[in-house]
């Protein structure tokens, strides 16, 4: 059989509370090797960690390779040793296996979670972590999860900043931090949380989510909230990027800036690279500066192109003591050619936010898009600094475009793109869809490109996928991170007796390869044949 499925392999389960533990690539692919107490360098493979601690730690060592590791229900508080709960050293990469409920708790000014590499989060639908740094008693707080770059795959990950004491130039730790490349969000949920900054000078609040690389959120749900600033300091961003943002897949994201102390409010979400709409919804406020001198966050705020294509974005200034925050705000270019979007600008004392500003706003297609002013004296949609004439966009519209914008003082102007009259058709009566004994017909499942090949998602229900065939393969690709393929032995021969030799069942991260004859080989005539795909993880039954 040509196939990605491995036999069983021994697995040791390693207890947190039996003392610190350290994990190394051993520099065999799929081995590493664990030490404990007494045990030194025991060569495992499908290492797990579980239970309980407050004084015990874990290590992973990635110097000579990758390293693998499931945490079950694993939950561990170094608080008394002013240390991370999980350190990883090396630049290979490091995957956790998320099972049950897992706690990391960092120590003072230290990290749930510390990486110098690339750290990747398997979890299923109810499987969870909670990420949190210690707060920083003499300094600043430590990061939920430190990282040089983070994918995560499914599961809820909660990452919460540490605070930070009350020196000066002491800030609140991120929810999630990464230091020097990217981050990648892929389904599941992520809720990540900055620390507050103390009441010392400039003492900030940390970011929810602060990425010295890319973003790009691609589904899921991902909620992220800055720390606020308790004195002479600004409120933490709730998603920050020095690079680019991009937000796809039918993702929800909500971006809530931190209140700021005597400066500025934290953006909702901000970035140096620009940023990218194309599926989902998008919530992003900007935190309040709520000194007499103190300016509003905005919602959005970027160094590059801000795009909205698609869906629904929601930005919105904070209130400043002094000036409000802008709604969307880009010094390069906003364009906007299709969803619903609002953009507010925050009101401050001596002035308001716009609700969009740009050098250039290039407003097309079917869009609908309400900009609100701040007041007092604030500008609903700031291009080049003077309010955009909104006759000079009408002929950029697309058919049932809405353009609705409100000044400082409450005047509403709008330019409306009316649908074309569709011309009416002919009323063709429809056959009775009851069947001869007088019950309602049901709808069917979709039907399968393959007679008696389906592919289900993971609460069973048939979904579309593509074929091809190259040779004597037969090639099933299907976008989900979790499926299972299913054919009987029935529609097996018929396949091999078109000569059909081989299957490859392909999804997001997982590839396995069938041999038909082997197949055929293990059931009867009426078995069927079911391989499940989870993430990585592949399992084969016949029966």
């Amino acid at each position: 059989m040509l196939t990605a499925l491995a036999a069983p392999a021994f697995a040791e389960t390693w207890y947190i509370e039996n003392g610190d533990i350290t994990v190394k690539a051993s520099g065999t692919e799929g081995k590493n090797t664990v030490s404990q107490g007494n045990k030194k360098d025991v060569e495992d493979t499908n290492t797990i960690i579980t239970g309980t601690s407050n004084e015990n730690t874990v290590t992973i060592d990635t110097s000579k390779g990758n390293v693998d590791v499931t945490f079950d229900d694993l939950n561990i508080d170094a608080s008394s040793r002013k240390e991370a709960a999980m350190s990883v050293t090396g630049s290979g990469n490091t995957t956790i296996k998320l099972d049950g409920d897992n706690h990391l708790t960092g120590g003072n000014g230290s990290s749930g979670i510390d990486s110098i590499g690339s750290l990747t989060i398997y979890g299923g639908e109810n499987d969870s972590l909670t990420a949190k740094g210690g707060s920083g008693a003499d300094g600043s707080g430590g990061d939920g999860i430190h990282s040089g770059s983070l994918t995560i795959y499914g599961g809820t990950v909660n990452a919460n900043g540490g605070n930070c004491g009350d020196g000066n130039y002491s800030d609140g730790g991120s929810g999630i931090r990464i230091s020097s490349h990217s981050l990648t969000i892929y389904d599941g949920t992520v809720n990540a949380k900055g620390g507050n900054g103390g009441d010392g000078n400039y003492s900030d609040g940390g970011s929810g989510i602060s990425s010295n690389g890319s973003l790009a959120i691609s589904g899921g749900t991902v909620n992220a909230t800055g720390g606020k600033s308790g004195g002479g300091g600004s409120g933490g961003d709730g998603i920050c990027s020095n690079g680019g943002v991009t937000i796809s897949g039918g993702s929800t994201v909500t971006a809530n800036g931190g209140n700021g102390g005597s400066l500025v409010g934290g953006d909702g979400i901000r970035s140096g690279g620009g940023l990218t709409v194309s599926d989902g919804t998008v919530t992003a406020k900007g935190g309040n500066g709520d000194s007499k001198d103190g300016y509003g966050g905005d919602g959005i705020r970027s160094g590059g192109v801000v795009t909205i294509s698609g869906n629904t974005v929601n930005a919105a200034g904070g209130y400043g003591g002094k000036v409000g925050g802008y709604g969307i705000c880009s010094f390069d270019r906003v364009a906007i050619s299709g969803g619903t979007v609002e953009a507010a600008g925050g009101n401050g004392s001596t002035g308001g936010g716009s609700g969009i500003y740009s050098s250039v706003i290039d407003l097309s297609g079917s869009l609908e898009l309400t900009a609100k002013a701040g007041s007092p004296n604030g500008k609903a949609l700031s291009q080049a600094g003077h309010e955009l004439d909104l006759d000079t966009i009408k002929d950029k519209l697309g058919p049932g475009a809405k353009v609705t914008v409100t000044d400082a003082d409450g005047k509403v102007n709008q330019v409306p793109i009316p649908r074309p009259v569709e011309p009416e058709e002919p009323v063709i009566p429809e056959e009775s869809s009851s069947s001869s004994d007088g019950g309602s017909a049901t709808p069917s499942a979709p039907a399968s490109p393959l007679p008696g090949l389906t592919v289900t998602d993971k609460d069973g229900q048939r979904i579309s996928y593509t074929s091809t065939q190259s040779g004597n393969t037969l090639t099933v690709c299907v976008g989900r991170f979790t499926a299972s393929f299913r054919i009987s032995l029935a529609a097996l021969r018929q396949l091999r007796a078109e000569g059909i030799e081989t299957i490859t069942f392909q999804t997001i991260l997982c590839s396995t390869t069938l041999s038909v004859d082997e197949l055929l080989a293990m059931g009867g005539e009426d078995a069927e044949a079911v391989l499940t795909h989870r993430f990585t993880d592949s399992s084969l039954t016949v029966g």
